[in-house]
């Protein structure tokens, strides 16, 4: 590919932003290095799809939002931001990535479709939201969305880690009212999801919060009335 600049992966964390629009806009692409190694490359969606229908790869983008891949092909792609930002690991990093958060959230995107039956257009697949005051630089990963038809964000999900769910559950909810907060527009969300999941020993047990945003605006009310949850992502009406 033309137009390569490398940056080292800690220039590329505090300017991810910036190098994300630049990448779409300017037609370049970045190398990420670490200790001068290649690790990663940083390209728009369009550089993505010509590579790999130039080489054959096997595998398609489906636009909205998320990625359909042919089950002999090992996935090689994590879509870090929106439907136009993509990073691409080498397979050397895969095994370590596909035992985290990052299956977890592939087995809920596959779920949200399959078992609950949302249409595949409403369902965002990890959106960065620019939380607090006007001013703020804090993003939060918003890992799905599920969008009316106008839009609407109407049900927010975090993923987290199955062993340590229930001791991390303070804050990951904390930062899903922080998310539902921010995305509210015409019409705020209604359901606010943690997430999580674990397949050892053959056997699958999903840990799972439902809070009513309808019922709580804030993380503070939610809290004192002594955090109620429900155990059912509700289904597509």
């Amino acid at each position: 590919m033309k137009n390569q600049k490398v940056l080292t992966l800690t220039e590329a964390r505090k300017n991810i932003f910036s190098l994300a629009d630049s990448a779409q806009k300017n037609n370049v692409h970045y190398t990420l290095t670490d200790r001068g190694k290649p690790k990663a490359v940083l390209l728009s969606i369009e550089k993505f799809d010509s590579f790999f229908q130039k080489n054959n790869a096997g595998f398609s983008m489906v636009r909205d939002g998320g990625v359909a891949y042919p089950q002999q092909v090992q996935v090689r792609t994590l879509i870090v931001r929106d439907e136009s930002k993509v990073i691409y690991m080498p397979e050397s990093n895969w095994d370590a990535a596909k035992k985290g958060e990052e299956l977890i959230r592939a087995q809920l995107y596959v779920n949200l479709i399959e078992k609950y039956q949302y249409p595949l257009h409403l369902v965002e697949f990890g959106r960065y939201v620019k939380v607090g005051h006007a001013k703020s630089k804090r993003y939060i990963e918003a890992d799905i969305i599920i969008n009316d038809e106008a839009g609407n964000a109407r049900m927010i999900f975090e993923v987290g880690n199955f062993e340590e769910f229930e001791e991390n559950r303070d804050r990951i909810v904390a930062d899903l009212f922080d998310l539902a907060r921010a995305v509210t527009c015409v019409k705020k969300p209604n359901f606010l999801v943690y997430f999580s999941r674990s397949c050892k020993g053959g056997q699958v047990r999903d840990k799972i919060s439902v809070i009513d945003y309808t019922k709580f605006n804030t993380f503070q009310s939610w809290k004192k009335a002594k955090r109620p949850i429900t155990e059912e992502i509700p289904r597509y009406v």
